[in-house]
C-alpha cells in the first residue's frame, strides 16, 4: 500500500509527532524502552578523514519507505490508546507554544529531558491524576522515538520528580462504573418498553444489547462490532459468541465465551431477547436482497418510528443505554456507564461464590489482578471473622 493512499499518513521525521500521538505502546512501561533506531532516511556520517561527500537526500523510494513504515507503527495500538496519545501529545505541544518552549527540547546528544520535569510539575498542580501524568510521558516518549529523537524517563532530572509527584498525590484509584448486577440489570430491563412512545423493535433491541453485553461480559465497543454471524444459537444450551477483536486482542485473533439460556425466567433470558431481536433484525432494509449477511452489523440505530436504518452503532450508544435504562429503572444514571455490563457480570460471579478462574475465562481478562478488583467486595465479607464474633451466625 502505498503511503499517500493511507488515511493520516505522517511524514519522515518532521511529521513524526502527529504519528506518534496516533498509536504507541499503551503503557508506561512500554514507553520507557530505549528509543527506536532511526528510521530508513538516516545516513551514517562520514569519519573525519575519509573523504568521504556529503550524503544526498534520500531516494523517493526509500522516503516512502519510511514514511511508509510510520503509518504502520501508528496501527500497532487501537484506536482507544490512539485518542489518548493524540489528546496527550496535543496538551502537551499547546503548553510548549504558549510558554515558548521547544516541544523537543529535550532531545539531543545528551538526551536531557528538556520541559519534561516542569510539565509533570504542571500537570500535578493542576490537579492531574499520576495515571493521566504517565500516559502523558508515555505519548511525548512516543512522539520524540518516532522523530527518531532519544529521551529517557528515567532521566535524573525527570524521574525523581515523577516519583515525588506519585508520592505527594498518590495514585488514586480510577473512580469506576456502578456494576449492573442482576439485581440492577433486572430492574433496568423493565424499564425498556415502559414508555408508549417506544417501539416494540427499539424495546427488543435494547433488552438483546443489556442482556448480551452482560453476560459475554462485553466492552462497550466489543457490543456494538458484533455482526450477525459472531453469534450463534446451540439448541439446549444459549448462546455462543465471538468476539473478533477487543483491548487485549488488537491482532484479531479472536476469542469465544457462551451465555446459557434462561427459560425459567423469559424476561431475563439472553437466547430470548436475541431471538426476539432478530426477528426484527432480519426484517431490516439493509438485508433485503443480500446473499451473504453475516458481515452485517447485529445491533442498528433504530428510528423513532420503529424502522432499522442498518447503519451500526458506535460505542457511545451503549453509554447512553446504560444511562437511559438506569434514569428509567429510578436509579442515578451518573452511577452507571457502558463498562456496568460487563462489571455487573463479574462482579455477579463474585458475589455468587464464583472463583478466579471462571471469571476470567468469561471476562477473557489477562491479569489476575485487574479480575481480583471485582471479586475483592464480596471476599471482604466472606469467612469474615467479625460474623462470628459478633454473633452474625
Amino acid at each position: 500500500m502505498n503511503a499517500e493512499n493511507a488515511p493520516d499518513a505522517p511524514q519522515p521525521a518532521a511529521a513524526a509527532p502527529e504519528a506518534a500521538a496516533g498509536g504507541a505502546p499503551s503503557s508506561y512501561d512500554h514507553a520507557e524502552r530505549d528509543p527506536a533506531p532511526p528510521t530508513a532516511t538516516a545516513t551514517a556520517t562520514a569519519e573525519p578523514g575519509q573523504g568521504a561527500s556529503a550524503p544526498g537526500p534520500p531516494s523517493p523510494e526509500l522516503a516512502n519507505l519510511a514514511a511508509q513504515s510510520a503509518v504502520y507503527a501508528t496501527r500497532a495500538f487501537g484506536p482507544g490508546t490512539q485518542r489518548a496519545y493524540r489528546a496527550a501529545w496535543g496538551k502537551y505541544t499547546a503548553w510548549c507554544a504558549g510558554h515558548g518552549l521547544d516541544p523537543f527540547a529535550g532531545a539531543g546528544p545528551r538526551a536531557e529531558a528538556g520541559p519534561l520535569p516542569l510539565y509533570v510539575t504542571h500537570l500535578a498542580e493542576t490537579g492531574r491524576a499520576v495515571a493521566t501524568i504517565r500516559v502523558a510521558l508515555a505519548a511525548i516518549a512516543t512522539a520524540y522515538r518516532l522523530a527518531g529523537h532519544p529521551l529517557d524517563l528515567r532521566d535524573p532530572l525527570l524521574a525523581p520528580v515523577v516519583e515525588g509527584v506519585t508520592r505527594t498525590v498518590g495514585s488514586r484509584p480510577r473512580r469506576q462504573a456502578a456494576p449492573a448486577v442482576p439485581t440492577v440489570l433486572r430492574a433496568m430491563l423493565a424499564s425498556c418498553g415502559r414508555d408508549e412512545i417506544l417501539k416494540a423493535a427499539l424495546a427488543a433491541r435494547d433488552r438483546a444489547m443489556l442482556l448480551l453485553g452482560f453476560g459475554a461480559a462485553l466492552r462497550r465497543s466489543e457490543l456494538v462490532a458484533l455482526t450477525l454471524a459472531d453469534v450463534e444459537i446451540v439448541p439446549g444450551r444459549g448462546v455462543r459468541v465471538r468476539i473478533r477483536r477487543s483491548k487485549t486482542d488488537q491482532q484479531g485473533r479472536g476469542q469465544e465465551v457462551a451465555i446459557w439460556a434462561n427459560p425459567a425466567d423469559p424476561g431475563f433470558c439472553p437466547l430470548g431477547a436475541l431471538e426476539t431481536w432478530l426477528k426484527f433484525r432480519h426484517r431490516g432494509a439493509d438485508l433485503a436482497g443480500v446473499g451473504e449477511s453475516g458481515g452485517r452489523p447485529l445491533f442498528v440505530a433504530v428510528t423513532k418510528g420503529g424502522k432499522l436504518t442498518g447503519q451500526g452503532l458506535s460505542d457511545k450508544a451503549v453509554v447512553r443505554l446504560v444511562k437511559a435504562a438506569a434514569a428509567a429503572a429510578g436509579l442515578d444514571p451518573a452511577r452507571y456507564a457502558g463498562h456496568s455490563l460487563r462489571a455487573g457480570l463479574a462482579t455477579g460471579a463474585g458475589d455468587a461464590g464464583l472463583g478466579l478462574a471462571e471469571v476470567m475465562r468469561q471476562t477473557r481478562h489477562k491479569s489476575p489482578q485487574v479480575a481480583l478488583a471485582y471479586l475483592r467486595p464480596a471476599d471482604l465479607w466472606r469467612n469474615n471473622p467479625t460474623e462470628t464474633l459478633f454473633g452474625g451466625r
